[in-house]
């Protein structure tokens, strides 16, 4: 038992170190506020509008915008409904996924 939970784990831990992008991991864990944003994001059952990911992070409006416009850049998110003007909704992608449980496999 402890056997294939050792192997899988080594497993997994070298998947990451293989298919990591290594510059977006990092750029992802110097900032702070990208990090915050993208884990409330991704443990969100539902997709998030900018307004509601800068209610739960507490933080202004243009802040939010910005860095969810980073991530959006970056591909870690992506947005549903892009033709609208209001109310875009954010979800994370698999590649944001992936360097988030790299990040959170560090911590």
């Amino acid at each position: 038992m402890f056997l294939n939970i050792f192997l899988t784990l080594f497993k997994y831990k070298l998947y990451l170190h293989y298919t990591m992008d290594w510059e977006l991991y990092a750029w992802l864990k110097r900032g702070n506020r990208r990090k915050e944003i993208i884990k409330i994001i991704a443990n969100s059952s539902t997709p998030l509008t900018v307004n509601e990911v800068k209610t739960k992070v507490k933080i202004a409006m243009a802040q939010a915008s910005f860095t969810v416009k980073e991530l959006l850049d970056k591909k870690l998110i992506e947005c549903l409904n892009p033709n609208d003007k209001i109310g875009r909704l954010y979800k994370i992608t698999k590649e944001g996924g992936g360097v988030l449980n790299g990040l959170s496999a560090q911590d």
